[in-house]
């Protein structure tokens, strides 16, 4: 049987040990496809490039898409100024992940899975809004520590079909998070705190965007569930005719 082909963007780090030595990289932690491989699909990473349309080809011949986590966003895109507290992903990335999310959700009908980052730059496109700066506590345990916490899911959401639940906990490692979302989309789960959790698009099968990071809660079985949900509405494509 024939396995879904997953595309997986990437992030881009700039690194210059010496100031006419650019060994910049792309990366991408192996939880993301082990999670895709795990749930049924075959992933396929999308790489950042100058020209989008370098890399358009491949959106017409993966059947779902991941938008991975990162840093911040610029503030402008959603009607703000900078703050100290943004840590803004590079500019390489930061003008491929707003080109090739237009070109995904404009020029293409495929599932998403938005992660953390993905979520947000989701909401961005479809004329949302971001919170700059939760602190730490709920959502952040200092820079590189996780938190836990519940969410509350919405019954009647795809979402929750997806995980089979209406109340989980989830890790957390965030200091960003979105304030709204445009018509296109509805918020379907959130923190104790009101925070949004979960977007999702009101008529779509599957574009979906989570806060946490499901590709390192694998053993959990409603993530599990988010991964194999995902995977199998993008094997029903495979005999979609483009």
């Amino acid at each position: 049987m024939n396995k879904p082909l997953i595309g997986i963007c990437i992030d881009h780090v700039r690194h210059f040990p010496r100031p006419d030595r650019d060994r910049s990289y792309l990366k991408l932690y192996p939880t993301y496809p082990n999670a895709i491989i795990a749930a049924g699909g075959t992933p396929l990473v999308i790489p950042i490039v100058p020209d989008v349309n370098d890399v358009r080809a491949l959106l017409s011949i993966v059947q779902g898409v991941v938008l991975v986590g990162g840093d911040d966003y610029p503030a402008e895109w959603f009607g703000k100024t900078t703050l100290p507290t943004d840590a803004p992903v590079t500019p390489e990335r930061a003008n491929f992940d707003r080109e090739f999310t237009r070109l995904l959700y404009e020029e293409t009908d495929l599932p998403v899975l938005g992660v953390c980052g993905g979520m947000q730059m989701t909401a961005i496109w479809g004329g949302g809004s971001l919170i700059q700066h939760l602190g730490e506590g709920v959502h952040r345990d200092g820079k590189e520590g996780f938190s836990r916490h519940a969410i509350s899911v919405t019954p009647d959401s795809v979402f929750a079909r997806a995980i089979g639940a209406t109340e989980i906990e989830v890790n957390s490692q965030h200091h960003q998070a979105v304030e709204s979302v445009g018509p296109e989309m509805r918020v379907c789960a959130t923190a104790p705190d009101g925070v949004a959790e979960a977007i999702e698009f009101k008529n779509h099968p599957f574009r979906i965007g989570v806060q946490w990071h499901p590709e390192r809660m694998t053993g959990d079985p409603h993530m599990r569930s988010l991964f194999e949900t995902f995977v199998a509405v993008a094997a029903a494509r495979l005999n979609v005719v483009a």
